[in-house]
């Protein structure tokens, strides 16, 4: 069943699928449950009530990024005529992910041009974090590099991060924040290619 393609399967393929892969989810939400179960209760895990409690926010944050991460997949369609501009910046749902990679909502820049940002259902952006500089395509980001949207009371400050170039839904971006000043898109241009070895 798993090599015919859904949209080749009759009736009765498709009923069985559905019933086989509904099956398949249960069983993997309460593996999923029993980790938590585990992760949470664990006694040797922890060495003091804090990283327990540190450990526990880890946890619900992944299990709230799931939720969330289903409810903006409903939204996909809908938010496909965003059309953001090359050297804009915006909110972005990055979502909760791993080790260094950059989380949450945060504001990012968008790198790709703008053929792909009208015609595409995705985008590429690199995100802005309150993290210090530290490596060599890293670019500090100052309130003279850019200018606020008309109305816009947020200021955007902290570090661009060239070595975290990725791919996005458009269906992650919030709002238009701010639009880079050429000179600094100059500077954003040589970082990205020194961080691609372009």
């Amino acid at each position: 069943m798993c090599n015919i393609s859904i949209r080749n399967m009759n009736e009765e393929q498709l009923n069985e699928y559905i019933h086989e892969t509904t099956e398949k989810i249960n069983s993997l939400v309460n593996e999923f449950s029993q980790e938590i179960t585990v992760k949470v209760t664990h006694k040797d895990k922890f060495s003091n009530l804090k990283e327990k409690a540190f450990g526990v926010k880890n946890v619900f944050k992944y299990v709230e990024w799931i939720n969330k991460k289903m409810k903006m997949d409903e939204m996909v369609t809908e938010r496909i005529s965003t059309v953001p501009k090359r050297g804009e910046i915006w909110t972005c749902e990055l979502g909760q992910n791993i080790g260094s990679e950059e989380n949450k909502v945060r504001p990012v820049i968008v790198i790709q041009n703008n053929t792909g940002n009208e015609k595409g259902p995705t985008t590429i952006i690199v995100p802005i974090s309150n993290r210090h500089k530290k490596i060599k395509v890293h670019i500090q980001l100052r309130e003279t590099d850019y200018k606020l949207v008309a109305g816009e009371a947020q200021k955007v400050t902290g570090t661009v991060l060239c070595e975290q170039i990725k791919v996005v839904s458009k269906v992650r971006l919030g709002r238009h924040i701010a639009t880079l000043e050429d000179e600094f898109l100059k500077i954003l241009d040589a970082k990205l290619k020194n961080s691609l070895d372009l």
